[in-house]
């Protein structure tokens, strides 16, 4: 992919660090990308507050020697992000993050003009703990005025999980249940985006375009393997097979199409080229 394909109106990369209190159980740093192209404005924001990698343990399947030949033998840099869309008057939120004490959300939608109070949208990629952990805080709705978006083949699935596979997809979203509305790949959302399958990662994982930007979801979870390697998938994958071959597809189209990758898993938010 080619830088000459961004048109970019303008770009804050690099990450930008407020306050100097180091104390993660109450996190004041926050660590954005906010990139504005020619029609919309697109923020990541990272959740955790404490660098991560992917280590052997995530990428079991993966070589030892490919590990080394790559320079990932102490891990792969991730992360777990959430992003921000202002497109057409509309703010959208994508993914919620962890939800755990350190998460970053709160914080860093505050150094954007935004609150959990103010968000009126969320499309949600997949019900993996780390997506909508931050739905809930301290036990009640941290989103009160939120439409939730969700795959029905994503709901469905999780839903009729037995056991305690699902104990909290089905609990956070118990509580939303006045506010859910679950769509079909086709369906007409908000702000003209389009939900594209990516199923594999887990039974209904959606990626969502809108013009030039395509948030990706968990295709990938460690992006300096993964992009050279697409084979490979971390033990998070549910259907190996399946979402090696929706990672494939869905990088050949967004290389094909010229689409700035937006992903949670990213170390850096985006891939531009």
């Amino acid at each position: 992919m080619k830088k000459t394909v961004l048109l970019l109106a303008s770009i804050f990369c690099s990450v930008i660090a407020f306050a100097q209190n180091s104390d993660i159980t109450n996190p004041q740093e926050v660590y954005l990308n906010i990139m504005n192209t020619d029609d919309l404005t697109i923020t990541w924001i990272r959740d955790n507050a404490i660098p991560t990698k992917m280590g052997k343990q995530v990428f079991n399947d993966t070589p030892d020697e490919l590990l080394t030949q790559l320079g990932l033998q102490d891990g792969i840099p991730s992360s777990m992000s959430c992003f921000v869309m202002e497109v057409e008057g509309q703010t959208i939120l994508f993914d919620t993050g962890l939800g755990s004490p350190t998460s970053l959300l709160p914080t860093s939608l505050r150094k954007i003009d935004q609150s959990p109070e103010t968000i009126k949208t969320i499309f949600i990629t997949h019900l993996h703990g780390d997506h909508i952990g931050g739905l809930m805080a301290d036990g009640k709705k941290a989103f009160p005025n939120a439409t939730i978006y969700i795959n029905k083949v994503e709901y469905d699935a999780w839903m009729n999980m037995t056991g305690e596979k699902n104990k909290q997809q089905k609990s956070i979203l118990e509580e939303y249940k006045n506010q859910l509305h679950l769509f079909n790949i086709g369906d007409e959302l908000p702000a003209g985006i389009q939900a594209i399958e990516a199923y594999g990662h887990t039974p209904g994982h959606t990626v969502f375009q809108k013009n030039r930007v395509l948030i990706i979801g968990d295709i990938m979870h460690g992006q300096a393997l993964q992009m050279k390697h697409p084979e490979y998938c971390p033990n998070f994958d549910m259907d190996k097979k399946q979402a090696t071959e929706s990672r494939k597809r869905i990088l050949q189209y967004a290389q094909e199409k010229g689409l700035i990758m937006a992903g949670m898993h990213l170390p850096e938010g985006f891939i531009m080229e």
